[in-house]
C-alpha cells in the first residue's frame, strides 16, 4: 500500500526450505507466542522500482539505499501480517537483508513453512512465513 502498488496473490505453497531465484531478501525474525521467521524476496527490477517510489531517483546497481529499502518493505510486510494474525505476544526483530543470485533461506525443521508468491507490476516477489507454535 506504501508503494501504492496493485499486487496480486498468484500461488501458495508450503516448503521448508526456500532458493531464492530473486536478489534480494529481507529476513526478519518472530517472537513471543509465535516463532520463526518472515522472508519477503523481490528481484532487482521491484527493489530498483521500490527504491525509486521511496527515493525518487531510481539505483542502477543493489547498494545501501536498496538494502535498506528492501529491510524497511520487509519490516512493513511482517507488521501488517502480525496484526491480520491477531495473536497477542507476538514480538518482530530488526530486519536483516541478503543479497545475491540464488541464495538460500532455511526454516527450522519444525516450522510450518507457507509461501506467498505475488505479482506486481514491476515483477514477482515472495513472502515466506516460517513459524513454530501455531
Amino acid at each position: 500500500m506504501m508503494l501504492n502498488w496493485e499486487t496480486e496473490l498468484i500461488g501458495i505453497h508450503t516448503n521448508n526450505a526456500f532458493q531464492s531465484k530473486y536478489d534480494c531478501s529481507g529476513f526478519i525474525g518472530v517472537s513471543g507466542a509465535l516463532q520463526g521467521s518472515i522472508v519477503v524476496s523481490v528481484d532487482q527490477d521491484v527493489a530498483f522500482a521500490a527504491a525509486h517510489s521511496f527515493l525518487g531517483t531510481r539505483p542502477k546497481t543493489i547498494n545501501a539505499e536498496v538494502i535498506d529499502m528492501v529491510g524497511e518493505l520487509t519490516n512493513m510486510i511482517a507488521g501488517a501480517s502480525k496484526d491480520r494474525v491477531g495473536i497477542p505476544g507476538i514480538t518482530l526483530g530488526l530486519p536483516t537483508v541478503i543479497t545475491g543470485k540464488q541464495h538460500t533461506v532455511s526454516f527450522a525443521n519444525s516450522a510450518h513453512v507457507e509461501i506467498l508468491q505475488f505479482s506486481s507490476p514491476h515483477g514477482e516477489l515472495t513472502v515466506e512465513i516460517g513459524v513454530r507454535g501455531l
